[in-house]
């Protein structure tokens, strides 16, 4: 009886050391969350900027940047200590990315190019301890704030939990496994690649075309199929911050997307542009009545 009284207490103070992951709370409160991306702004103040406005994540892309892990350890621990969800798209989904990055710190992995369930599968067997995948223990991370004395199958169980791994569908191959995709066990939600999958599907960028709906309507069933049993298998969005409207009709109206609870919401390039664009533009309308 005692040593089962001291393993819920040990528990308890794993839940109580683990980090939060703001993301996954923010969907499961049935809210929209929102990720604010890096492009060029790689500074550990950053998380603090961000969660003051607002957002639910910082997004850092190994994909497209050159940002390399050292800045993904930096700018996950300063996440991690404002509350703040530390999210990393990944180049692959091989182990050598997505571990390293949750070693790092990130508590959210983005997979691009997700077209079958072998590959969702790898996604998940990096990204989950056992028995959900065969990610390496490592007991010192940041997410449990570097905790070490904290039994393996407690830590495993409760950094699990607060992980999120969220394949990208952008193909036409991906859209046709989508379902079989969802389905693979720690997998928490499908993003959808808005801008290749509307490439691939003959309609670059015209996400007003009923192809791109019912596309994600497919993704969405998919996800909503895959919820039993108390898991929830969202659906994100990926490159449509320039459509809020858009964004609201498949949170919102759109009867088979009720599923859809993150969005990428901007990238620091794109507000720095436009800012200013606008500073500028009223310093020339001064300097015209000169």
């Amino acid at each position: 009886m005692g040593s089962c009284v001291d393993e819920k207490d040990v528990l308890a103070e794993a839940r109580a050391l683990c980090r939060d992951n703001l993301v996954k709370q923010t969907m499961l409160d049935n809210k929209l969350a929102t990720s604010f991306g890096l492009r060029v702004c790689f500074s550990v103040e950053i998380p603090l900027i961000a969660r003051r406005a607002g957002y639910s994540a910082v997004l850092m892309n190994l994909e497209h940047t050159p940002m390399g892990i050292d800045a993904v350890r930096d700018i996950s621990v300063s996440c991690l200590n404002v509350g703040i969800t530390p999210m990393v798209v990944v180049p692959t989904g091989e182990a050598q990315w997505i571990s390293r990055c949750l070693d790092a710190g990130a508590q959210a992995i983005i997979v691009p190019h997700v077209n079958t369930v072998e590959e969702a599968q790898t996604c998940v067997n990096a990204a989950k301890y056992p028995p959900l995948g065969r990610r390496s223990l490592t007991m010192v991370q940041p997410m449990m704030q570097y905790a070490s004395h904290i039994l393996y199958q407690i830590v495993s169980d409760v950094v699990n939990d607060a992980v999120q791994i969220l394949p990208m569908i952008e193909t036409t191959e991906g859209l046709a496994n989508v379902e079989a995709i969802a389905a693979v066990p720690g997998v928490d939600a499908l993003l959808i690649g808005c801008a290749d999958l509307s490439v691939e599907l003959g309609i670059g960028g015209n996400y007003d075309a009923s192809e791109f709906h019912e596309a994600l309507g497919k993704i969405a069933s998919a996800a909503q199929k895959a919820s039993v049993d108390g898991r929830r298998v969202f659906v994100g969005l990926g490159g449509m911050e320039m459509r809020p409207d858009l964004i609201q009709y498949f949170a919102k109206r759109y009867s088979n997307i009720r599923y859809v609870r993150f969005t990428m919401a901007g990238r620091d390039v794109s507000m720095l542009a436009a800012g200013m664009s606008r500073q500028v533009a009223s310093m020339k309308e001064i300097s015209a009545t000169l």
